[in-house]
């Protein structure tokens, strides 16, 4: 038993913590980058393999193992050799979200989390035929905002309502 508490975190655990780290990432950004709601605590589970000071083990869906690969950048041919299907259904995300998914413009991929979350959750009542319009339009819309943002500079006053 003393045997199975040292061994280090699992492949896919290890290998999911070195690309967010490449990210500069913490589990808890990490985690807030997810496409649902997940917690920095169960990131951290994950990529370590157990919980608690009792080192219970930790399992995880594929589903969810490849949704984390992907959130971190990590391709599913990385992922093969740690966890077969998980890596087969990062495959599937990759190839669905090559098809529907027009390339987001860079002053929206830079966008803060939050924001990027809201793009991604109006895209879904967005005919797939119209996404590409629909994001060049909400691109322009925010280097506007931030435009006017940075002219405002620290005088920006709150805005009265009532």
């Amino acid at each position: 038993m003393p045997e199975e508490q040292d061994q280090g975190p699992p492949g896919y655990g290890a290998l999911i913590k070195l690309a967010r780290e490449a990210k500069g990432w913490s589990p808890e950004t990490a985690a807030a980058n997810m496409p649902f709601k997940f917690s920095g605590s169960s990131w951290r589970q994950i990529e370590a393999g157990y919980r608690g000071k009792d080192r219970k083990p930790v399992s995880t869906k594929p589903s969810t193992l490849a949704a984390m690969a992907r959130t971190v950048g990590m391709t599913a041919d990385r992922l093969q050799e740690h966890h077969a299907e998980a890596a087969a259904i990062l495959r599937e995300m990759e190839r669905q979200g090559a098809e529907q998914a027009p390339p987001m413009p860079e002053v929206l991929r830079t966008a803060p989390p939050h924001v990027r979350r809201m793009i991604q959750a109006a895209l879904e009542d967005v005919d797939p035929e119209d996404r590409a319009d629909v994001l060049r339009e909400m691109a322009a819309d925010y280097e506007a905002a931030m435009r006017r943002r940075a002219r405002k500079g620290d005088s920006q006053q709150p805005r009265r309502t009532g």
